[in-house]
């Protein structure tokens, strides 16, 4: 019996970009065909001695650069496009083409390729990054070794990725098609041609797609953001030898349109990449070539902060790490190009690491007065914390960490700030790191909402060993001895200790609040563990303190609750496996199978790359996104969606589509 499907298809707004995504791409076709014959002839000549082998060096080399776009646009499904009875014809074009590289599958780099997308940039997950950095003799060697790198990764890193398990089988049936290629040429004499017109060549073209591709599109960039990190780089007849590829950006934002119509596409979405500060760039520099562009690699917007909502996302070197206490660290990040991330007093940032195979990302509050010129963040090791450890026990300087921020409304402007005549800060553990922020900000700023408040440090610990920040703590005591007071409470002390001892409570508070005059008029900023938080706001409500002066950090964060009804999903993966699951929704399929470790294949989590395409087999859903560039308007009229993008609005039922690209 079949069952009744109803996919539900929310109208989208006609985008310009789609019209450049649709229908069989036949330009390419013309490109394959072109291709094998050219393969066909140079063989023939090569064989009959027409032309020689340095001469058949050279142009397969040529025709294997044509024939990586053949296989680009195949492994984006961007042959086919909408077309399912094309899909076929488009994987076996893929395939072909694939063949003479001899090391790299058509079905490993596809997979592979969308991580590129998904996390360009990041030094953990995208393949690519091999091929990065300033130092050209570098990239040269990377870009040439890039293909034995996609190998290297795929039995190291992405060994147990179910994305890229899907790819095994087939390519242990184009390793026995190369090999049996390979070995039946050099059995029959034919060594010396294999290695002229089929390795020398794939290393070169390894080479040349590592530039054109990688490093010269991404050079010298450290952003993540999606209009950040890559660039357009604009020359007269340029399209033609990079095929498309000079226009970058078109390619990441919208990468199911085809090559060819790269430059149109550029032209329509140009304003907004302008408007959203996307590296627009010339190949050369000076008024002879551009006189409103800048040259190629000299765009601000690639080389520091330049995100128009403030937030940023990048790939940051470590310049120092200093031991704070037996258990904590501060870590400085390297200015980009001379800049820093603009963040207020008390803000954090999100630092993310792939270990033991997965990635992870916590908060880290940072450390420095805005003023300072610095990225400062302090991590203190918690109990079986996977990151925390890590940077406590191995970061070391000229590491690669992934940092986006700055994020957090527990922040201090000191020239918004309501003028206040003291400013108590009250930290716990950890808890100190945004609070010296704060404090080196109060006191160091010379706005009339600062002038002469004075600032009072509450700071509850284990032991004098525990203590974070102790010499910026005494350097403020000893430059501001009228403004600054500190109050230490230390859970177990030395015997000569004179101050405080045991736990921050309610009654020390009192005693240090209660005969204050200017408890009334004060500004709170609280952070630390939840209990004393608790205390220190319970405590201070009962003084008389309205809540507006009080303003509390919060280290931990919450899952957002369901919400709305909640229908059952089923999900039928390509190996077989079924799940069925509760998904509210508010919820995406993919956010509500993450939470119940139900692992879908997937990549990017926000509809770019279309690596969690699923097929609806019933039931009805909606797109989070009405613009969503991994899924294309007629897959969707197919039934087709993104489990990262789908949210039920019934009972709904889905099957991994293996046959996407």
């Amino acid at each position: 019996m079949n069952a009744k499907v109803s996919a539900e298809i929310v109208s989208q707004p006609p985008v310009d970009w789609t019209h450049f995504a649709e229908g069989i791409a036949w330009g390419t076709i013309v490109l394959f065909v072109g291709v094998v014959i050219g393969y066909a002839g140079m063989i023939a000549a090569v064989f009959t001695g027409t032309i020689s082998l340095p001469v058949g060096t050279l142009l397969s080399t040529l025709l294997l650069y044509l024939a990586f776009t053949v296989a680009h646009e195949a492994g984006h499904g961007n042959i086919a496009h909408e077309v399912r009875g094309m899909k076929p014809v488009e994987r076996l074009m893929g395939w072909s083409v694939t063949v003479p590289f001899l090391i790299i599958p058509f079905g490993l780099f596809a997979k592979i390729h969308d991580y590129h997308h998904a996390f360009t940039n990041d030094p953990d997950r995208d393949p690519d990054h091999w091929v990065s950095g300033n130092n050209l003799r570098g990239a040269n060697f990377r870009a040439l070794t890039l293909a034995l790198n996609y190998l290297y990764l795929a039995n190291t890193r992405f060994k147990d990725d179910p994305v890229i398990a899907q790819t095994q089988k087939s390519s242990l049936l184009y390793y026995g098609v190369t090999l049996t290629i390979s070995f039946g040429l050099i059995a029959s004499g034919y060594g010396v041609e294999l290695l002229m017109i089929g390795i020398i060549p794939a290393f070169l073209t390894s080479y040349i797609l590592g530039m054109v591709f990688d490093w010269i599109p991404h050079m010298p960039t450290r952003q993540q953001g999606r209009y950040q990190n890559t660039r357009s780089y604009l020359f007269p007849g340029l399209k033609y030898l990079t095929l498309g590829q000079n226009y970058h950006h078109v390619h990441h934002l919208y990468p199911r349109v085809t090559w060819y119509n790269y430059e149109r596409v550029f032209t329509i979405v140009r304003p907004e990449l302008e408007a959203k500060n996307a590296p627009i760039e010339h190949l050369f520099s000076g008024r002879l070539f551009s006189d409103k562009l800048p040259g190629f690699g000299r765009s601000p917007y690639a080389q520091e902060p330049s995100s128009v909502d403030g937030v940023s996302k990048f790939t940051l070197h470590v310049e120092k790490v200093h031991q704070e206490t037996a258990d904590s660290v501060a870590i400085t990040f390297q200015h980009m190009n001379g800049k820093n991330l603009p963040f207020k007093a008390g803000q954090y940032v999100t630092v993310t690491k792939l270990l033991n195979g997965s990635s992870v990302t916590r908060c880290y509050s940072i450390c420095e007065s805005p003023r300072a010129g610095k990225l400062t963040i302090g991590v203190k090791r918690v109990e079986k914390g996977l990151l925390s450890t890590y940077l406590n026990d191995e970061l070391c300087v000229g590491d690669e960490l992934t940092v986006a921020g700055p994020f957090g409304d527990f922040r201090f402007d000191p020239y918004t700030v309501k003028p206040a005549k003291l400013l108590t800060l009250i930290a716990g553990g950890s808890g100190i790191t945004p609070i010296i922020s704060i404090a080196q900000t109060a006191l160091g700023t010379c706005s009339k909402a600062c002038a002469g408040t004075k600032v009072h440090l509450v700071y509850a610990n284990r032991s004098i060993g525990d203590v974070m920040f102790l010499r910026q703590v005494n350097r403020l005591l000893e430059k501001y001895p009228d403004r600054f007071s500190v109050t230490n409470i230390f859970e177990k002390a030395h015997a000569d200790w004179e101050g405080e001892t045991g736990y921050l409570t309610a009654e020390k508070l009192i005693d240090m609040f209660a005969t204050d005059e200017d408890i009334l008029n004060g500004q709170y900023f609280i952070c630390g563990p939840e209990v004393m938080k608790n205390i220190v706001v319970g405590t201070l409500q009962k003084l008389g303190v309205e809540n507006e002066q009080i303003s509390v950090e919060e280290f931990g964060q919450t899952m957002p609750k369901p919400e709305g009804p909640i229908h059952k999903v089923n999900v039928v993966l390509a190996n077989g496996s079924c799940h069925e699951f509760d998904v509210a929704e508010n919820q995406t399929v993919l956010q509500a199978a993450s939470q119940e470790g139900i692992k879908i294949p997937h990549a990017c989590g926000v509809g770019q790359c279309g690596c969690c395409m699923m097929q609806v087999t019933g039931g009805v859903s909606e797109l989070v996104l009405d613009e969503t560039p991994g899924i294309l308007p007629g897959e969707l009229e197919r039934g087709l969606t993104l489990a990262c993008q789908c949210r039920p609005k019934s009972a709904l039922s889905l099957k991994e589509d293996i046959h996407n690209g």
